[in-house]
């Protein structure tokens, strides 16, 4: 039987839940707000409240205006909510090329960003109208050296970002094929950056084949996102150089429109 939402408060961090409450009081009409309110709205002694104020303050999410000692939504709030209008926009300009492209395989394809760890996230997805496995639905996560669309992602971000992902990655072993090392993974990622496009070959799960392609937005050479399709090792196509041109062509298409120049 399904928990209810009451059965669940005893899981719910407390201090994450009194700073989003902090963040949810600010307003276009109330951009500012003193301690003191704050404090009144989470009924709380001004003590505690400083605390949170002064955490979020420390990673970017609220910042103390210096005349009036008031606070507001920090940069962080912004970057955040641009990310969120970008992955939505990049699922809107793919879906219908990504559609099509499942639609000629009947195979499903889906659109993953990078999270800046060692796992992407989907944001679309398509499914085919026959039996597969059970990929990422929007919103699931994978880990980035095991998947097309991940070793895609992490080819094509710039040095010091690859390697500080590199270093969050603990090589298990998934399957026979998955990559174990670093040595192994840079070396795939450099063929990566100069084929572009990337092969899953039973890599994360057995039975399981993706090719994957970049995405990129206006002029930039630092990957996006990438597109994927999917299907099971006995339904790979014996030409599978057709294969990766319609993968690489459809993220093509996609980074154009979103005024790619490359």
């Amino acid at each position: 039987m399904k928990e209810s939402s009451h059965s669940n408060q005893k899981y719910l961090n407390q201090s994450i839940v009194k700073a989003a409450t902090v963040l949810n009081l600010f307003t276009l009409e109330q951009y500012e707000l003193s301690i003191s309110t704050i404090a009144a709205h989470l009924e709380m002694p001004v003590s505690t409240t400083h605390r949170i104020l002064t955490t979020l303050e420390s990673v970017g999410y609220i910042s103390q205006n210096s005349e009036n000692g008031k606070y507001r939504l920090g940069l962080n709030c912004f970057i955040l909510g641009n990310k969120v209008r970008l992955f939505q926009e990049l699922a809107n300009v793919a879906k219908p090329y990504l559609t099509e492209l499942s639609q000629r395989y009947n195979e499903a394809t889906n659109l993953s960003v990078g999270t800046g760890r060692d796992e992407i996230l989907c944001i679309f997805k398509t499914n085919a109208n026959r039996s597969f496995f059970t990929t990422p639905n929007v919103g699931g996560t994978r880990k980035i050296h095991i998947t097309a669309c991940g070793k895609c992602i992490l080819a094509f971000q710039s040095p010091s970002e690859q390697k500080h992902i590199i270093s969050q990655i603990q090589f298990k072993r998934y399957t026979p094929n998955t990559i174990v090392t670093e040595a192994q993974l840079l070396e795939q990622l450099a063929v990566i950056r100069r084929e572009g496009y990337a092969l899953e070959n039973e890599e994360g799960e057995t039975s399981l084949f993706c090719c994957g392609a970049p995405i990129f937005t206006v002029s930039s050479e630092v990957c996006t996102g990438a597109i994927s399709i999917s299907m099971p090792v006995n339904r790979v196509p014996a030409a599978l150089d057709g294969l990766i041109t319609d993968v690489k062509n459809t993220a093509r298409q996609i980074s154009r429109e979103l005024g790619y120049l490359g």
